[in-house]
């Protein structure tokens, strides 16, 4: 099979995968043609976003390849709250991996510059007719700036509805300043789900999806830079994918399952690097 074609039929398996989802599951999910996913991870002070930077490449890349990446997803570091001065720098390694030098935002190095492209970036899917979904890896105080500034500049958009907000943790919602936080609940589609720290957090880690991960053809890169960065031995925690799964209507999928579906075979490629 020709690689456009293939891609083609991968894409289009994807689709009617996550399509079948909202009847199974009663939930709205991503809609693969026109929404956008926001990734935020806040780098502060655990490095657990590290792992889940690697992971949610292998999700994405492996459902839909790196072209659709690039037109699709939006990752953020430095999405943090009162935590700000706990902010980790040598986690740049890592999102440079993952996302490619230049196609991330640095929100703790240039606030405001990241602030003005994410709200550009989002109000251009909206007035397109897309949904935003932010995996909210970290605080919500940058989410909460970004659909301020979308309700001054796009009044007509209906961001209850439109910008939908994934987040699984207590921690982080005690972390994000307390008006942000109610100000993100109060005007998006908040969505708290249950925390991932069951079923994607392991201490002393897995040797066996370490292996699997480092040694991987196509990700491989990406996750020996963040296992650089955070030693698997001392844990594997990729517990913010959670919420990615949650976009994509996956389940809740476990450290094993994980290794199974995406790293235990060689992914096809996909095209760009990162």
């Amino acid at each position: 099979m020709k690689p456009a074609v293939a891609a083609s039929v991968l894409f289009l398996f994807c689709l009617c995968g996550i399509a079948a989802h909202p009847a199974t599951t009663n939930t709205l999910v991503l809609n693969p043609q026109k929404d956008l996913i926001a990734l935020h991870y806040d780098h502060a002070p655990d490095k657990d976003d590290g792992h889940s930077a690697a992971a949610d490449r292998t999700i994405l890349e492996s459902m839909f390849g790196a072209g659709w990446i690039k037109e699709h997803v939006l990752p953020v570091s430095g999405a943090y709250g009162i935590n700000k001065d706990t902010f980790r720098p040598e986690s740049d390694a890592v999102m440079d991996a993952a996302w490619g030098k230049g196609g991330w935002l640095a929100a703790h190095t240039d606030k405001e510059g990241a602030l003005a492209k994410m709200t550009e970036q989002w109000g251009r899917v909206l007035q397109a007719g897309g949904d935003v979904w932010v995996k909210e890896g970290g605080q919500s105080d940058l989410t909460a700036e970004v659909v301020k500034r979308i309700r001054a500049t796009l009044p007509q958009v209906d961001t209850v509805n439109r910008i939908h907000v994934v987040q699984h943790s207590n921690w982080n919602e005690n972390k994000t300043t307390p008006d942000a936080l109610a100000y993100t609940k109060d005007n998006t589609d908040y969505i708290r789900i249950a925390d991932a720290n069951r079923y994607l957090n392991m201490r002393n880690g897995n040797e066996e999806f370490a292996k699997a991960a480092a040694g991987h053809p196509v990700f491989g890169p990406v996750w020996k830079a963040a296992f650089a960065y955070y030693d698997p031995a001392k844990r594997l925690d990729f517990s913010d994918t959670g919420e990615l799964m949650r976009i994509l209507g996956l389940g809740e999928i476990g450290i094993d399952e994980f290794r199974s579906r995406y790293l235990a075979s060689p992914a096809a490629p996909s095209g760009d690097a990162p």
